[in-house]
């Protein structure tokens, strides 16, 4: 199925380019979300002529998420209380929800989809790297330090 690049997705392209896809891959993921649209006649000429403004847009959504960045990197740490054991074993986990409510109470708004986890969730006290990945080419690290109350 060919689509029309709206935003640049990793290893497919750039705004505007038209590629080839599994037609799965782009009613069920790529057009509900808005990443792109099916290429018709229609639709390539209407891009065409609205082509400036969604890369005006998308430069504007890359300011936003660089100053979104930059805050998350001047956090650089925060602190989440659990329960624990005590051999440093929590009871439960910390998740995205946990992480994402730390974060909002220093006044940085961000979604769930946003955290990266490359261990899968906290399960220890102590401190652990995970990533905020805001846009597709911007993301920051972030220390989130588990501490036992």
């Amino acid at each position: 199925m060919k689509i029309i690049i709206l935003n640049k997705i990793k290893k497919l392209g750039d705004i505007g380019d038209i590629v080839n896809v599994k037609s799965g891959y782009a009613r069920n993921f790529l057009v509900p979300t808005g990443k792109a649209v099916i290429a018709t006649k229609n639709n390539i000429s209407l891009f065409e002529k609205n082509q400036k403004k969604l890369r005006n847009q998308l430069t504007e959504n890359i300011i936003f998420a660089k100053d979104k960045a930059e805050k998350i990197k001047k956090l650089g740490k925060i602190t989440i209380t659990s329960k624990s054991g005590e051999k440093g074993k929590l009871f439960g986990s910390i998740g995205t929800r946990n992480i994402v409510d730390a974060i909002a109470s220093y006044g940085i708004e961000i979604n769930k989809s946003e955290v990266r986890l490359p261990n899968g969730v906290l399960r220890t006290i102590g401190e652990h790297e995970v990533y905020i990945n805001i846009h597709n080419e911007i993301s920051a690290r972030l220390i989130v330090n588990i501490i036992s109350c």
